[in-house]
């Protein structure tokens, strides 16, 4: 079976993901990956990046970029992501995310 037979079945329903397409799952915690997938609102937007944190980032920045709102169940990663790692509207974050980055910034 490849890896990718299963993928619209991964996808169904799913707002804001990252995909990946693991070789070997006999390990609990894999080391290695053979593709990244981002996926927005049930669709592979793009696929084949080298590492996890540049996927990560291009997720985020395609959801800067389309004006996407947070997924609410998710609301808080992406802002801890938003305000404290990539320093963007750092003034607008929320009580939450402002007592985080107070306890962290000590």
């Amino acid at each position: 079976m490849n890896p990718t037979d299963c993928e619209d079945d991964l996808i169904k329903g799913m707002l804001v993901g990252i995909l990946l397409i693991i070789k070997d799952v006999s390990e609990p915690l894999p080391s290695s990956y053979c593709d990244t997938i981002d996926v927005l609102e049930a669709n592979v937007v793009i696929r084949h990046l080298c590492y996890l944190p540049s996927t990560v980032m291009t997720l985020m920045g395609l959801m800067y970029v389309l004006n996407l709102n947070y997924p609410r169940d998710l609301k808080y990663t992406f802002e801890v992501i938003q305000h404290l790692f990539l320093g963007i509207g750092i003034d607008s974050c929320s009580a939450r995310v402002r007592s985080l980055k107070n306890t962290l910034f000590k």
